[in-house]
């Protein structure tokens, strides 16, 4: 086989891949926080934790994750007004994919707000798509109230984001994070790409 021949051929199984975790991404954060799912027995004291595929499954939520058994989400966060946290995607049991969330949160003199805040900014992470499945859209408006994303550079593989929310015209919510592949090494110190495992 060429080099050019196996050059594309890695470049398609690279692109199938982030297509598939896209798309992974997208069903799992439609069924964890934005969902009002139940939590998970956290991993470190002080964190709420949910996970997709959920621990005990329904007969139609495993119909709904037929297809993915290679593929789980666990998503950690602390807090209440600032929540910093971590969305991982393991793929084949390993990490294959991170989100650091966190900064600013609530406004201050917003809090008793919040509630009213939150439930905005699930429905607008339920709009999201595998084109940019990091959150939410870049723009989710209900009446007075404005979502707004911003990819500030690189993309899903490894980039910095930012999103906000108005209410009224008043920013009530900020917060920012990273994304980002993960890449492991085998025995002999050479990288394990996730779409290679």
């Amino acid at each position: 086989m060429k080099i050019e021949d196996r050059q594309s051929e890695r470049e398609a199984e690279k692109v199938a891949w982030l297509n598939k975790l896209a798309t992974f991404i997208v069903i799992a954060n439609g069924r964890t926080w934005a969902a009002d799912a139940a939590e998970v027995d956290p991993q470190r004291p002080g964190y709420k934790e949910l996970q997709w595929p959920y621990p005990t499954m329904t007969e139609e939520e495993q119909k709904a994750y037929s297809g993915w058994e290679d593929w789980t989400l666990r998503d950690s966060y602390t807090g209440y007004f600032r929540a910093p946290g971590m969305t991982t995607v393991y793929y084949k049991g390993a990490p294959a994919w991170t989100m650091q969330y966190g900064g600013h949160g609530q406004t201050e003199g917003y809090e008793n707000s919040a509630k009213q805040t939150f439930g905005f900014l699930k429905r607008a992470l339920t709009k999201v798509s595998p084109e940019l499945p990091i959150r939410g859209p870049k723009e989710y408006v209900e009446g007075d109230n404005r979502y707004e994303f911003e990819m500030i550079e690189g993309n899903m593989e490894d980039g910095l984001w930012r999103e906000r929310i108005t209410e009224g015209g008043i920013e009530t919510f900020t917060q920012s994070g990273l994304v980002g592949i993960v890449i492991h090494r085998d025995a002999n110190k050479q990288p394990i790409l996730p779409w290679n495992r």
